[in-house]
């Protein structure tokens, strides 16, 4: 294919699906005898669409890119799903319906990265396409919540989904937090489950949503339609893709983790990466930060009123919050209440073992900051240790150190 056309394509599907990644300007050299994708290092991967290309794009990140052959969905995997799809499409794209084409490029990445053949494919791509209709219409009047399932193996169900989805009651047979219309991969009904949450906390989920996530293993693959138009796909009890705001986005999650860099205790850094899931989903935004211990005595500075800080109870909110979290460390408390405090206006900032030192902390920021509040800050608190944004259009960024870039993003 011709680099100029493929850059453009990975450009505007490819790079975005990754949160974090960028297209270097300059391709690599490649011969007939080199994989179409393939990792470079650590934070590169390259790729191309036919063997007899000379050269490869270079997609790169400053967070490393899971292993060839890590289990489940992985960068590589998507990236060589999303070679795929472009051989597939690639004679169409050089005709005039090549904007009609483009427009259902990214849910077919989705689909072959999710899917084991073509039929799974069809099914998947059916179903994401009844939620997306779903995503623009209204119930007596209500945006519509749903939930799909599939489950592997062979099925006797007689009523296909696209059969039901023509009635209107099938809009509200799944309420997309704790039931769902189950089918198996040909896409025949087999039935609803309603579902308990599962027993073992799930990190890589929003909260509200760990009963489909739990739901999700063993094969299966689980899509959720939420009250605001974003779909969510579900798969090894992890959210794997969302699409938000028009746009697809991969997740890969344990990566983060390590890319937070910090404290030491991964408990804590776990629990800062799953509020921020849960302030993102529920769209009230949010400003973290871990104050690493070389740091220790320099956040007053910083978080300037002492109304804000829990420990000297000066203020109504410093006494109600202060008896609200107690002595609990911050990965030791309830989940919905992380998402709440971390919810209140302004930062929470927290040590390096997790004890929460203040909430709705208003920072002194440096002059000249650009790019909004609630980004200075967060690149204020990384000079402390680690500075976590969540917009409240989704967006998770985080800094650590003095560095203005992000060390590592989420749906951005």
């Amino acid at each position: 294919m011709d680099e100029i056309q493929l850059r453009e394509i990975a450009d505007k599907f490819l790079r975005p699906l990754i949160s974090g990644s960028r297209l270097e300007p300059q391709s690599v050299v490649s011969n007939k005898g080199q994989a179409l994708v393939a990792l470079a290092d650590p934070c590169t991967i390259n790729f191309k669409t036919e063997k007899a290309d000379l050269y490869r794009l270079v997609l790169r990140r400053s967070q490393p890119f899971a292993k060839v052959g890590a289990a489940g969905v992985n960068e590589n995997k998507v990236v060589g799903s999303f070679v795929s799809v472009v051989q597939t499409m690639a004679k169409g794209l050089s005709s005039s319906y090549k904007a009609d084409i483009l427009a259902a490029f990214p849910r077919r990445v989705v689909a072959k990265a999710l899917c084991n053949g073509q039929q799974e494919e069809d099914t998947l791509l059916a179903a994401l396409d009844q939620l997306t209709a779903w995503a623009g219409q209204q119930y007596e009047g209500k945006p519509i919540p749903a939930a799909i399932g599939f489950v592997p193996g062979t099925t006797n169900g007689t009523v296909t989904l696209g059969d039901l989805c023509k009635e209107g009651f099938s809009a509200v047979l799944s309420n997309g937090f704790d039931t769902l219309l189950t089918c198996d991969f040909l896409g025949r009904v087999l039935g609803h489950e309603t579902l308990a949450p599962p027993p073992a906390a799930l990190h890589f989920s929003p909260y509200r949503l760990r009963s489909v996530a739990g739901w999700a293993k063993a094969g299966r693959i689980a899509l959720v339609l939420n009250r605001t138009g974003e779909i969510l796909v579900f798969q090894d009890e992890e959210l794997r893709f969302a699409r938000r705001g028009g746009q697809w986005h991969f997740l890969t999650h344990a990566p983060v983790i390590t890319q937070m860099g910090g404290p030491d205790n991964k408990d804590l850094r776990t629990a800062v990466y799953a509020t921020c899931l849960d302030a993102s989903f529920a769209r009230t935004g949010a400003c973290l930060g871990i104050v690493t211990s070389n740091h220790a005595n320099e956040w007053p500075a910083l978080a300037v009123s002492i109304g804000d800080h829990l420990g000297g109870a000066a203020s109504t909110k410093a006494k109600v919050l202060t008896a609200i979290v107690g002595t609990s460390k911050f990965q030791d408390l309830d989940r919905r209440l992380r998402q709440e405090l971390v919810a209140i206006d302004g930062a929470t900032l927290i040590d390096n073992v997790g004890r929460v030192l203040a909430v709705g902390a208003i920072l002194k920021i440096p002059g000249g900051s650009t790019g909004g509040g609630r980004l200075a800050a967060a690149k204020a608190l990384g000079s402390l240790g680690v500075g976590i944004k969540v917009s409240q259009d989704g967006g998770i960024s985080g800094f650590h150190n003095d560095d203005t870039e992000a060390k590592f993003t989420v749906m951005c």
